[in-house]
């Protein structure tokens, strides 16, 4: 009787099994899940951008220095910052040369005059300031 009880219990699994496994496989066969959308699955080719440098990698490993690090340092500026004052005039001064420029006061050919001497200033400070920071 014990063995009978069993089967029956075996067979109905079976038997759903059978009922479920149809329906289940039927979704994977969809047109929604497509293994081949037409999209090369290749890797695009690779670019070098500039030539490696500095040490090869390598593992970390433990420096006992004796101390504790810091992170309490206070942050300085690479270079003096511009002054308020400064900002103001040198905008102030940009300001009227647009001005005059639109209103006519000044010729096409001043007006090109003052922007290459504000260009060359800007240069010549670029390579004054770096000399200061190298300094």
């Amino acid at each position: 009787m014990e063995k009978l009880r069993h089967r029956i219990g075996r067979f109905s699994f079976f038997i759903g099994l059978g009922l479920v496994m149809p329906v289940a496989l039927a979704g994977c066969n969809s047109k929604s899940f497509a293994l081949d959308d037409g999209i090369p699955n290749t890797a695009p080719t690779a670019t070098v951008v500039a030539p490696a440098s500095g040490p090869a990698p390598g593992p970390v490993t433990l420096r006992k220095t004796g101390t504790y690090p810091t992170f309490d340092k206070q942050l300085t500026a690479a270079n003096t910052q511009i002054a308020d004052d400064d900002a103001s005039t040198s905008e102030g001064r940009l300001a009227a040369l647009g001005r005059a420029r639109a209103s006519g006061a000044i010729s096409e050919a001043e007006y090109q005059r003052q922007v290459n001497e504000l260009r060359k200033l800007a240069a010549e400070h670029g390579s004054a300031a770096q000399a200061q920071i190298e300094n």
